[in-house]
């Protein structure tokens, strides 16, 4: 006498996901992660004018989406979940917070690379729209030349990398010029092609300029401090002011 299976049970078949919903899951979590990074951006640009609910809310938001990958790894690996599952979630949301916090993690990387998206994207727009006729040669050569000089910003916001007073005072000739790069590129923003201040042109100038200067600001952070260039930070700041000034300038046309 055969005995038929209850009909609720279900084959390993049944029980394994699908390659479809496996692909989503990760590129969910990839999704986690590009929004994590754009929220730890926020934080550091809140963050230079000194503590505000927006810089708070950003580096929270970015700890909660961080750690979303982690939480899935946790409830496969280990079966936690319910209300353990939820703990550890905050508990790890709160791990991560304390890294950009205590210094462990510089936001001067995260800054630049958020910098460089904006005028990829430009640049896109800009091939299409304009294929007959380029945009404004000076303006071009001062939106390459800026971003060109973003990585470096990063590796002098790096503490490690101001040990010795040469380094610090390489650092400060480096922020100089990317800080004079980023003046000329305002004005050149207000001197461009009227038929090409679109939308998309102000507003990826203005964000990805402003980011990269926020990157120098950290890194002027760190030169305050070192004996051997704190000298030169009040006229870098200076500097830095009247560029952003330009810039904001050019955003408002």
């Amino acid at each position: 006498m055969n005995v038929a299976p209850p009909a609720n049970s279900q084959s390993p078949a049944t029980l394994r996901p699908s390659l479809g919903s496996v692909a989503a899951r990760i590129l969910l979590h990839a999704g986690f992660l590009v929004v994590a990074v754009g929220c730890l951006a926020a934080y550091e640009h809140f963050k230079i004018e000194g503590p505000s609910s927006a810089s708070l809310v950003s580096l929270v938001a970015a700890a909660g989406f961080a750690f979303a990958p982690l939480r899935d790894l946790i409830r496969v690996a280990f079966g936690v979940e319910g209300k353990a599952l939820h703990l550890v979630h905050g508990v790890g949301g709160l791990a991560l917070v304390a890294l950009p916090v205590t210094g462990v993690v510089s936001g001067a990387p995260v800054l630049t690379h958020a910098a460089l998206a904006p005028f990829a994207i430009m640049g896109a727009a800009q091939a299409v729209m304009h294929q007959n006729h380029p945009r404004n040669a000076k303006q071009a050569a001062a939106l390459q030349s800026f971003a060109a000089s973003l990585p470096e910003v990063a590796v002098f916001a790096n503490s490690k990398n101001l040990a010795s007073p040469e380094a610090a005072k390489q650092a400060v000739v480096a922020l100089s010029d990317i800080v004079a790069k980023a003046q000329a590129l305002g004005e050149t923003e207000l001197e461009s092609d009227p038929g090409f201040q679109s939308a998309l042109s102000q507003v990826s100038t203005r964000f990805g300029a402003n980011l990269g200067l926020d990157a120098v600001d950290l890194a002027l952070a760190k030169l305050a401090a070192n004996p051997a260039t704190a000298s030169a930070v009040p006229r870098l700041r200076a500097q830095l002011a009247s560029a952003r000034r330009t810039i904001s300038a050019a955003g408002s046309r």
